[in-house]
């Protein structure tokens, strides 16, 4: 149960094993959310059992950070204690992460991130931002998961206009539905590198790479279509052009190809005969980067496995997302950090299944959400907001023996304290980039310039 935060725990030790007392803060932090919904046990549409109710969740923790010369390194830990009245017992997750960035000499650095989790997946999640992941399909109810999942990246300028990267990628995800005993077990381990060559208002970057999937579901009662086994290895290769209009309007635009290429038998199904087949993957993004917000709008098509139902799916998705301050509350926000923040997501998604038998593509899932927020911090350390989030999720006859259909109506309002208030270093963020230039990047070892919604809800901005 403890082995992912054990070795998150381990990896941090082992990176600032040789700090000094005085290069090394400590913040205690206290998160969570008062709600109402109606739908607490994330009903399926048409059945019997949609019941409203109040629930609170509360999130105690720790932020510890380390600064040197040429290291950073941040290490967070939390306990989600979810209560609502439609349940006997709360449901509770164990959360931790740490993430290092180092410089080891003036043209590189490299970033390390390892995170894991153990506890309950519910819908009803309170910690996550407005502006997370909008659409991705996840199972309803109550289910005990254990997440654990490891990143690097490095890059390496070669001239005053050209970079070379590489990243590479571990998860594991296991679930357990207690209801229907159903259990999935899901590994994916990843890779790639890239080069981008900069001009004056664009960048041209090719990346190649390619994952291996396992993805495993047990089904002793044919909730899900049965028990199967799938393991994938899956190249892949796209070309991306970002290009800047100006000091705040930028673009990107990307396209390429997946291949999905089943592997060995399936050991539950062994008279499968499985084919290999090409996805095109493409996107396009809008971005507006102001000094003290940024809105995007992206369009896009992509290979992805969801580690939660343990299948490899094809994704196409349009979501729009805002942080902006809000200046009819704040006047000064242009010339400080924000005391009100306005955030909000909103997607739609279709979600299709790979069928790794023929190669094709079975069973479509529906999904939408829209969700919007008001933060306010009045000093550093302290932010309280307004909540509203609507999820819609509905299938096709496949789609809903994996996941049934719901929908949802929440109201929360959410607080984050800190102490002590000033966060002096943090790990810089220095990837995803939506402008050619890359000033929409956090300073190394400053707080970020532009709003990061997770990090204003997470208890950021205030006066400095």
């Amino acid at each position: 149960m403890r082995r992912p935060l054990e070795v998150i725990a381990i990896g941090c030790l082992i990176g600032i094993a040789p700090a000094h007392a005085d290069n090394i803060d400590f913040h205690a932090t206290a998160n969570g959310s008062v709600a109402t919904t109606d739908n607490a046990n994330g009903t399926p549409t048409g059945q019997a059992g949609r019941d409203a109710d109040v629930f609170s969740d509360v999130r105690p923790g720790f932020i510890v950070t380390y600064n040197a010369p040429r290291m950073i390194h941040e290490l967070l830990s939390e306990v989600d204690f979810l209560y609502h009245l439609a349940s006997a017992k709360p449901s509770v997750t164990f959360r931790g992460s740490w993430k290092a960035y180092f410089v080891p000499s003036p043209r590189t650095e490299q970033t390390f991130d390892l995170e894991g989790s153990i506890g309950q997946l519910n819908n009803l999640d309170a910690s996550a931002s407005p502006a997370d992941d909008p659409t991705l399909v996840r199972p309803l109810g109550r289910t005990d998961t254990k997440n654990a999942a490891a990143s690097e990246a490095g890059t390496w300028v070669a001239s005053e206009f050209s970079r070379l990267s590489q990243r590479g990628v571990v998860r594991y995800t296991t679930t357990d539905d207690n209801m229907f005993s159903v259990h999935t077990e899901s590994f994916e381990v990843g890779g790639g590198i890239s080069f981008d060559r900069q001009f004056r208002y664009n960048t041209l970057l090719l990346e190649l790479g390619a994952s291996f999937l396992r993805l495993e579901r047990l089904d002793p009662m044919m909730v899900q279509m049965g028990d199967r086994l799938d393991r994938q290895l899956n190249p892949r290769a796209v070309v991306v052009w970002q290009h800047d209009y100006n000091q705040k309007w930028s673009s990107n635009f990307d396209g390429g190809v997946v291949y999905v290429n089943p592997l060995w038998t399936d050991p539950y199904n062994p008279t499968d005969d499985r084919k290999g087949a090409f996805f095109p993957v493409f996107g396009g993004l809008v971005a507006y980067t102001d000094v003290w917000g940024r809105a995007t709008a992206t369009a896009r098509r992509q290979v992805t496995p969801n580690l939660f139902i343990a299948q490899n799916t094809v994704s196409d998705s349009l979501n729009i997302t805002a942080a902006m301050p809000l200046t009819l509350f704040d006047k000064d926000a242009r010339r400080r950090d924000p005391k009100v923040v306005g955030i909000g997501t909103v997607g739609v998604d279709r979600t299709q299944l790979i069928d790794p038998s023929t190669g094709g593509l079975e069973g479509r899932f529906f999904v939408a959400r829209v969700d919007v927020g008001v933060g306010w911090s009045p000093r550093p350390g302290q932010t309280f907001g307004l909540r509203y989030e609507f999820q819609y999720q509905v299938g096709d006859q496949v789609a809903e023996m994996i996941v049934p259909s719901f929908f949802r109506n929440t109201f929360y309002f959410t607080f984050a304290l800190r102490y002590p208030e000033e966060v002096q270093v943090r790990v810089p963020r220095r990837g995803n980039s939506v402008r050619s230039d890359r000033k929409d990047l956090s300073p190394i070892g400053a707080e970020p310039v532009i709003v990061d919604p997770t990090e204003f809800l997470n208890g950021g901005g205030g006066d400095r």
